[in-house]
């Protein structure tokens, strides 16, 4: 059985003018499905099955002893309302909820060293290129790195 992830992506903001009172607000496009009476994402910010990714976002399916960026957070406090209902629905499922800012994205070393199955050594970067050169570019364009976060969590 595999371990998927699921991200969303939450901007803060100021609230009511004041920009002393802030929010995280959820930045993905949400649909409600009548179906099912829930509201769902209508198009991901990242889906992708990466377990070298999961091993550096939060030490999941880490057999390389890879550093991770943080070990899992839980869900933040201030957690945007749609995210935590999402949370809530895949309770039973979820798994290693976290949240990492665009800031502690930039920040890693992404060409640190890993040594594959075969003896062979990698930047990091190399074996998770879309989530870098894509994923975290697309981040870069919503707001100030310490303004954006994405909250994730795994399932089985």
């Amino acid at each position: 059985m595999g371990t998927d992830i699921h991200v969303y992506i939450e901007q803060k903001t100021i609230k009511n003018g004041n920009p002393l009172i802030t929010e995280w607000i959820s930045v993905d496009e949400w649909i409600h499905d009548p179906y099912f009476e829930v509201m769902e994402v209508r198009k991901r910010y990242w889906t992708d099955r990466n377990y070298l990714l999961f091993a550096i976002l939060a030490n999941v399916r880490n057999r390389y002893t890879i550093q991770p960026i943080s070990l899992p957070k839980g869900l933040p406090d201030d957690v945007s309302p749609e995210v935590k209902n999402q949370s809530d629905e895949e309770n039973g499922d979820a798994h290693t909820r976290s949240w990492l800012t665009l800031k502690e994205l930039l920040e890693y070393d992404w060409q640190q060293k890993i040594e594959d199955d075969d003896n062979e050594i990698f930047p990091l970067e190399a074996l998770v290129i879309p989530f870098v050169n894509e994923f975290i570019p697309r981040l870069s364009k919503i707001d100030e790195p310490e303004n954006v976060r994405m909250v994730f969590w795994f399932d089985n």
